[in-house]
């Protein structure tokens, strides 16, 4: 048996769910797999992480950052991380 409390339902699945449960509500039977619609698990990450784009980061971060850790004056989080793949690819 499944907790509840584990899974997450989008509105249209949880209105599938009720359906499919009021449809066979006064049988006793169980509605078919294909009645309710499977959750699918969430992909995980390939690949192995880059210890160059580690310290590229790290880099980047000093560049782009005030002493507190705020962002410069015009620097985004999208300007460091093009300066730290730049700075990646010079390392090969």
């Amino acid at each position: 048996m499944i907790c509840m409390a584990e899974v997450r339902l989008t509105m249209e699945e949880y209105q599938a769910l009720l359906a499919a449960s009021r449809e066979f509500e006064g049988t006793g039977r169980l509605p078919s797999p294909s009645a309710v619609k499977r959750l699918k698990p969430k992909p995980k990450r390939k690949g192995t992480p880059d210890p160059k784009l580690s310290r590229a980061l790290k880099k980047a971060n000093e560049w782009g950052r005030l002493k507190s850790g705020k962002l410069r004056k015009g620097v985004s989080q999208g300007d460091i991380m093009s300066k730290a793949h730049k700075l990646r690819r010079k390392m090969k």
